[in-house]
């Protein structure tokens, strides 16, 4: 099913919607709060069939280690402390490199670059067609990071880093996924590469049964609002499952009593230093009744619910997602 034709099922589910004359106005979620959960959960659908593509694709290129080693072009990067193919002056069809000090078998690490060379042509076509997707990469148990678009790995990354620590690839491991599918990183966290808050998708290869890396795609914060909130007229806030903001209008976030926008913007806040993620949790909102409307929300599970005080008047209808554990606040101010 392609957007348009999912986009006329909501039309057709909401017009029957409201022709029950039994159901209140005040509790059908609205037709533009539905399309655009809809819509972003088609899309996110399409992100977890593509990385399923690439590990697939990966395995096949593994199954060729022998033949791609002996006949790989041993020039095509040139490392300089752990890093290759840093900008400014990258080669922009290839990824940037990354081998940290704890690589235990540095001659393991530089096989599986020669392994993985062939899919830099697919990280970058990935990019290319999805707007949301910032970046493509894996992390592996060698300790060698591939990252496409390229970026400025010498002035940001740390020569020992442990690429295994982070939740991009220990989220996908045998303990924590051991269905060995699809994971979303529902938190979003702050990228050590330098682009700002973002959420993760991430999926394990496996080789003979051990775990030999983690794919991932990433979404930055910036890309959903410029991508989803900036085409609709409503006052959406996305929080995730521990009621931090992940994305919202301006409006809708001042309204739940957050902290004021930097130029009344969410994005320029979430990329400045001094932002801090518990600062936008609406547990952690000044206004008790926020507070309250959070735990309504995320542990209660309500969807219809309306805010009251001396600020603020309006009604909130939710939305969770199926892909990802986040909840689309739909905020109508009275």
């Amino acid at each position: 099913m392609n957007r348009y034709a999912l986009f006329c099922l909501i039309l057709l589910q909401f017009f029957f919607a409201c022709s029950n004359p039994n159901k209140e106005q005040s509790q059908k979620v609205s037709l533009e709060l539905t399309s655009f959960v809809k819509l972003l959960e088609y899309d996110l659908r399409n992100l977890e069939n593509e990385i399923t593509a690439l590990t697939d694709t990966i395995k096949y290129f593994y199954s060729k280690k022998e033949s791609l080693v002996s006949n790989a072009d041993k020039s095509l990067f040139r490392f300089e402390n752990g890093i290759a193919n840093p900008l400014p002056n990258a080669d922009l069809n290839l990824s940037t490199l990354y081998i940290s000090e704890l690589a235990k078998d540095k001659n393991e690490a530089m096989d599986l670059v020669y392994v993985t060379n062939p899919i830099d042509p697919l990280f970058k076509a990935l990019f290319e067609k999805y707007e949301v997707i910032s970046q493509v990469y894996f992390n592996s148990i060698p300790q060698l990071s591939r990252l496409y678009p390229p970026y400025e790995a010498l002035s940001v990354l740390e020569p020992d880093l442990d690429i295994t620590s982070f939740n991009f690839f220990y989220e996908a491991d045998a303990v924590n996924n051991p269905e060995r599918g699809n994971v979303w990183l529902s938190e979003i966290y702050i990228d050590p590469a330098g682009r700002g808050w973002v959420a993760s998708l991430i999926r394990p290869v496996y080789i003979d049964n051990e775990l030999l890396m983690v794919v991932g795609f990433d979404i930055t914060v910036n890309d959903l609002i410029g991508i989803y909130l900036n085409n609709t007229s409503r006052n959406i806030v996305i929080v995730d499952g521990r009621g931090t903001v992940v994305a919202g209008k301006a409006k809708a976030i001042e309204g739940l009593s957050l902290p004021p926008l930097k130029n009344h913007t969410y994005s320029q806040t979430i990329t400045s230093d001094s932002f801090r993620a518990e600062d936008f949790n609406l547990f952690r909102s000044k206004s008790k009744e926020v507070r309250n409307l959070a735990s309504r929300i995320i542990l209660s599970e309500e969807k219809y619910l309306s805010l009251k005080d001396e600020d603020e008047s309006f009604n909130v209808i939710v939305e969770r997602m199926e892909n990802i554990d986040w909840y689309v606040l739909d905020l109508v101010f009275e």
